[in-house]
């Protein structure tokens, strides 16, 4: 596989992650800033179904979302 991209383009992505010390739970998902919806709902299946919290898509990306170079 080639990467055909100059050295100095910089794209940006989308991270979420879900650190917490008394579950041990290490999530953490990258994408495009295309695939925002489809993070935000994996996101809020993983917290609900592993932590029993329920957050709103909303939610997610107002607190959690942060944009990262990739």
């Amino acid at each position: 596989m080639v990467d055909t991209r100059q050295s100095d383009e910089t794209l940006t992505g989308l991270e979420v992650a879900c650190d917490t010390e008394v579950s041990g739970c290490v999530f953490r998902m990258r994408t495009e800033v295309d695939d925002r919806d489809r993070l935000l709902e994996i996101t809020r299946d993983h917290v609900s179904e592993r932590h029993g919290t329920e957050y709103s898509l909303e939610e997610i990306d107002e607190q959690h979302v942060t944009e990262v170079e990739v």
